[in-house]
């Protein structure tokens, strides 16, 4: 399989052997709770979401391994396929009581418990007001991951995302098909989020963290021969979106800059890229290489 670099996702180092192409070909639907949509701000929501799918929250050695809220929770549901060694049991688990994520909740025990789908009631109030979740959330980042401690803007958004998330409704497909657009949305969602976050150091920080993020995940899916230029462009607006100066408007210009060039660049090449159903099905069947 494609775990021996021709396919380099770093989301293979946490899926069960078989599952590979179930978690990088598709993904669940989003079925967000439109009442809670409405009665948020939409900064609020986009900066919770690119929060969510980013590994610089969790901070440690969560980041280390990329793993992100969205590892363990697609598209804030569970995942039935997540294997880590030493962390999981059977597929869809994770001991979170492991010292590999923060000696704060270590126990010296292996006790794997099944990840839950975050649109099912939990045992935290998600009671719009109700301080109980953006506690609940400081504690995941901060005791369960090593993470930095969040700002309150941070814990105010990653809530504001988790109400957000809602069952969907019966006989809906189980999932859609992974494809660029998907990661060029959380890109946009992390530079509203940063754009709106002037008041926020550290927000703002973790927003632009999120958005290079999306750009690493688009680059491992371009890693194909004769997209090697595309590449380098990926990079070089990661790069120039790490030394922006501050500023709404700065950020707005990265992203119109984005938006109006590389994009469409991608857009035209997707389907010589590793988003391409019938490419990613050949790299998932090539023959492992034999070592150097």
């Amino acid at each position: 399989m494609a775990r021996d670099g021709l396919f380099a996702s770093r989301t293979l180092q946490w899926t069960a052997p078989g599952a590979e192409w179930a978690v990088l070909a598709e993904a669940p639907h989003a079925c967000p709770r439109t009442d809670v949509v409405a009665a948020t701000d939409p900064a609020m929501l986009a900066a919770g979401e690119a929060l969510f799918n980013s590994p610089a929250l969790l901070g440690g050695q969560a980041a280390k391994a990329e793993l992100s809220c969205a590892a363990c929770h697609r598209t804030g549901r569970g995942n039935p396929h997540f294997l880590m060694p030493q962390l999981s049991g059977a597929p869809g688990t994770a001991d979170v009581t492991n010292s590999f994520f923060s000696p704060a909740r270590a126990n010296a025990h292996f006790d794997p418990v099944p990840i839950p789908d975050l649109a099912m009631p939990g045992k935290v109030s998600r009671a719009p007001g109700d301080p109980a979740l953006p506690r609940f959330v400081r504690t995941l980042v901060v005791e369960e991951f090593s993470g930095a401690e969040p700002s309150s803007a941070m814990l105010d958004a990653l809530s504001a995302y988790v109400r957000s998330i809602g069952p969907c409704p019966a006989g809906a497909a189980a999932g859609e098909p992974r494809r660029l657009a998907d990661q060029l949305r959380l890109i946009e969602l992390a530079i509203a989020g940063a754009a709106a976050a002037e008041a926020d150091p550290l927000l703002r920080r973790q927003s632009i963290a999120a958005a290079r993020h999306q750009l690493g995940l688009i680059d491992e899916r371009y890693a194909r021969p004769g997209l090697s230029g595309l590449r380098r462009q990926l990079l070089a607006a990661s790069l120039d979106l790490a030394r922006l100066e501050d500023g709404a408007d700065a950020l707005r210009k990265w992203h119109a800059r984005f938006a109006a060039g590389l994009a469409p660049r991608l857009e035209r090449r997707e389907r010589l890229s590793l988003y391409d159903s019938a490419v990613l099905r050949r790299a998932l069947a090539a023959p492992a290489k034999a070592p150097d």
